[in-house]
């Protein structure tokens, strides 16, 4: 089935991410049981540094934060009730990794 016409490796295109995303959001798409990976709304904060946590549950899934010098966006998974615990397991672990 093909992805709709925003998305590539898994993930929305439509809109912009912060800088250094990209390829971490890519890496979420393809943890199994991450069905999509939309990123959203982008902030201005007085973060530095770059950092992705999950921060909670939603309906369809899981909500995510990422950080990056001066700037936050909320992405947002699609992920299987089933799967949920799992994928929070290996952000956490692939955020360390992002972070070095």
């Amino acid at each position: 089935m093909p992805m709709p016409k925003h998305f590539r490796k898994g993930v929305k295109r439509e809109h912009h991410f912060l800088k250094g995303l990209e390829k971490p959001l890519e890496e979420i798409a393809s943890i199994p049981g991450v069905k999509k990976v939309i990123p959203g709304r982008i902030y201005a904060s007085d973060s530095r540094g770059f950092e992705i946590k999950v921060t909670r549950e939603t309906q369809t899934g899981l909500k995510l934060v990422a950080k990056s010098d001066g700037s936050v966006q909320e992405v947002f998974l699609v992920v299987d009730k089933a799967e949920r615990e799992k994928v929070r397991e290996e952000i956490k672990h692939l955020a360390n990794e992002w972070a070095k």
